[in-house]
């Protein structure tokens, strides 16, 4: 009891060190692509599952959910996202008895072939570009007990844009705790901590001719200093209750850096092998109005860009191995199209 003690007392340090979550914040963060949900269970629950989550879909959710693994497993996934970005994901998880197990994913995204266009060519030049953008993550969780989870993650974030790109480094932290004599199970996991990054290359070169400079001099070559970005950080404070041994009800408090603090609230069902799922999230924040700002325009300010998320998936048996085959998928409220994700994983 007394580590345990101890876990929670730094999560509610945690908690009380991150102070952002207002209107005010949004667009303050940049490397978005880590905050497109992967892992069909927790898109279909909205990121609910943060005290609950296992295998490899626990090193988006919670890594603390790895501990909760016994066999080795492997999954692959792809998101239609919006804007005709497709999002593939894959991961393992290999259990290391009692030292604790290990897991590591890469996200990708595809963006297809984008029309290149110029100053003398605003319609286009016949030429294309395709961005690539990818996520790295590693990370190592331990169970201290029956009822203690803990994990640590680390992620190499990529972003190149022709000759350009940024790099950069973050960290996850997890705990997952389940009450001995209740079905109650809390997570918490504080995700994208990080280093700012900032973007470089030869695409920020620029042709001038020096100011007041004498006729005919010859054009200087200077680079663009492109401004740094923080990463998107965020705090989740979750529960999970479970009725009847086969349907759990959770909601998911998230602290945002760079937007409007939400809550999701969601619950799960199980059948047999297989199991439905169903969330929603709002935002949740007392950002005042302010003067000269119409209701139509602070409502979509301080609203959220998503809507109801729901989810299905089986698990088959195929030899000695189990396949578990899901679907879920994430309406949007607004400028978006709803978005899908499809994903197969093994367990061994």
């Amino acid at each position: 009891m007394k580590n345990t003690f101890k876990i929670f007392l730094g999560c509610a340090v945690l908690v009380s060190a991150l102070t952002a979550g207002t209107v005010r914040s949004q667009g303050t963060a940049g490397a978005s692509q880590l905050l497109i949900p992967v892992g069909t269970e927790t898109v279909a629950l909205s990121g609910t599952n943060v005290g609950t989550v296992a295998g490899v879909d626990a090193l988006f959710t919670n890594v603390a959910g790895l501990a909760r693994q016994t066999g080795l497993q492997g999954t692959v996934s792809t998101t239609s996202y919006i804007a005709d970005i497709d999002v593939m994901y894959a991961g393992m998880v290999v259990p290391m008895g009692e030292t604790g197990t290990f897991g590591m994913t890469i996200k990708s995204l595809d963006f297809g072939d984008i029309p290149k266009t110029t100053a003398f060519a605003p319609e286009g030049d016949g030429q294309t570009f395709s961005p690539s953008f990818f996520t790295a993550t590693a990370g190592f969780a331990r169970a201290f007990s029956d009822r203690v989870n803990v994990g640590i993650a680390g992620k190499l974030i990529s972003e190149t844009i022709e000759e350009t790109s940024a790099t950069g480094m973050a960290f996850d932290v997890g705990v997952q705790y389940r009450f001995p004599n209740q079905p109650l199970t809390f997570g918490v996991a504080m995700k994208n901590v990080g280093n700012r990054m900032h973007y470089d290359g030869i695409n920020l070169d620029q042709d001038m001719v020096p100011v007041d400079s004498e006729s005919g001099s010859s054009a200087e070559t200077f680079r663009i200093v492109a401004d740094n970005f923080a990463l998107p950080t965020s705090l989740d404070l979750s529960a999970t209750y479970s009725l009847l041994n086969n349907l759990d009800v959770s909601a998911t408090f998230t602290n945002h850096s760079y937007q409007t603090n939400t809550l999701a609230l969601g619950a799960k069902y199980m059948l047999g092998s297989s199991w439905f799922g169903a969330a929603t999230t709002m935002t949740v924040g007392d950002d005042d109005q302010p003067t000269g700002v119409s209701d139509a325009d602070w409502d979509e300010w301080s609203g959220t860009f998503w809507g109801l998320s729901m989810g299905a998936g089986v698990s088959i048996p195929v030899g000695d191995y189990l396949m578990h085959v899901s679907y879920a998928m994430r309406t949007a409220n607004e400028y978006f199209d709803d978005h899908s994700t499809m994903q197969v994983t093994f367990d061994f």
